[in-house]
């Protein structure tokens, strides 16, 4: 099995990280408002071994009330969902460690901006990002308060911290219909707006600005001064982030490189020009079931887009679904396009992290040096590369 329950006690748990730094993280929230920042931060450490730590590993769900969120999104009972989950993985942990000081190093570390999609959480792609900050890199995977996570919170005031009082954002349901796309393209803008301020957040970090974290706990941010290397940042996000991500790049000139985790193209079918305002590297990354034709349809304008010396790399995983560059199928198994056959998770999820560190390699640099081709070479017959859709 991809978890382990052994005699020495370590937990069971979401795959470890094949990079050679022990990752950790914490959760950042500024201001006792719904605009504030919401986002878990994943970052290498200076630990070795991280079976070592699992003391200090933290459960993949944070709170019930997210899921009775995601049963919300699915549209099923929380007590079925919970059923669910026992019987597949009980109570999951993520190998990561909680609150370890920032890796000493004199180097700058190259930094990601994450967005989630629908119905998903800050958490929800915990072995991506820990596979990530494996590498040397700092993840800023953000909480999204439009609505469109399966739930969020934030403190009317430190009061309410105190007494542990959280005001609670529900997930919202949008109808189809004549009003579905005003209503995405409300949100995509806010969820834009969200990471532009998310970096404005690791900006104020790098130069040494106080930050109050609402959340509080003992993670010094002073760590963070002189320690990030904003310039060459990376927007990085999945289906509703995918999107997000794109016209977020569109948006700020502060990002350099994108990265395009099975994009829900929906909210972006009226944006025309942005494809012409994306010249930068972008990689996208593809599952098998997902690219619908009206997915492609725009996701070509972005490849046929591009000048010359702005690469595109576009790939389909074999045998996969939405979910396999999620969490999910380490915890409830597979669910989308059941009777399809579908890789083994393990291999899915290596696969889409080796093409997304090789690429950010290419780019950006990967601290850890990045990944050997040879697992991709010995999986080439589970991958379709696509120059041009």
């Amino acid at each position: 099995m991809w978890w382990i329950w052994s005699s020495n006690k370590i937990p069971r748990h979401l795959p470890v990280s094949e990079g050679p730094y022990v990752p950790g993280c914490f959760d950042l929230m500024t201001d006792y408002s719904p605009d504030g920042c919401f986002v878990r931060l994943h970052y290498p450490t200076s630990l070795s071994q991280v079976k070592n730590h699992s003391n200090r590993w933290i459960p993949w769900l944070p709170h019930r009330r997210y899921l009775e969120g995601f049963a919300y999104v699915l549209n099923l009972w929380t007590i079925l969902i919970k059923f669910i989950i026992y019987l597949f993985s009980g109570k999951m942990y993520i190998p990561i460690v909680w609150g370890e000081p920032l890796q000493k190093t004199d180097k700058k570390l190259p930094v990601i901006v994450f967005s989630h999609g629908l119905g998903a959480t800050r958490f929800f792609y915990s072995i991506l990002c820990a596979e990530l900050a494996s590498h040397g890199f700092v993840v800023a995977a953000l909480e999204h308060r439009d609505s469109s996570a399966c739930t969020s919170f934030y403190y009317k005031s430190s009061e309410d911290k105190e007494k542990l009082k959280p005001t609670w954002i529900p997930f919202k349901r949008v109808p189809l219909g004549p009003n579905h796309y005003a209503a995405r393209e409300q949100q995509i803008r806010a969820r834009a707006m969200e990471c532009r301020r998310t970096v404005d957040l690791l900006e104020k970090l790098n130069v040494g600005t106080p930050v109050e974290n609402v959340l509080g706990g003992d993670f010094e941010l002073s760590q963070f001064k002189d320690r990030l290397d904003l310039s060459n940042l990376t927007m990085m996000g999945h289906s509703f982030g995918g999107a997000t991500a794109l016209f977020t790049l569109a948006k700020d000139s502060r990002f350099k490189v994108g990265v395009i985790l099975d994009g829900w193209m929906f909210p972006l079918k009226e944006e025309t020009d942005l494809p012409d305002k994306v010249q930068l590297p972008l990689l996208f990354v593809n599952t098998q079931t997902f690219p619908i034709p009206s997915n492609v349809a725009i996701m070509k304008k972005f490849v046929e887009n591009a000048q010359m010396h702005h690469e595109r790399e576009v790939y389909t995983i074999r045998l996969t679904t939405h979910e396999n560059q999620t969490d999910t199928p380490y915890l409830i198994g597979y669910w989308l396009n059941f009777f399809m056959k579908k890789l083994d998770p393990v291999i899915g999820t290596r696969i889409n992290h080796h093409l997304i560190v090789r690429f950010l390699d290419k780019h950006v640099g990967v601290p850890s040096g990045g990944v050997q081709d040879t697992f991709l070479q010995n999986q080439a017959h589970n991958i379709v590369q696509a120059l041009s859709i």
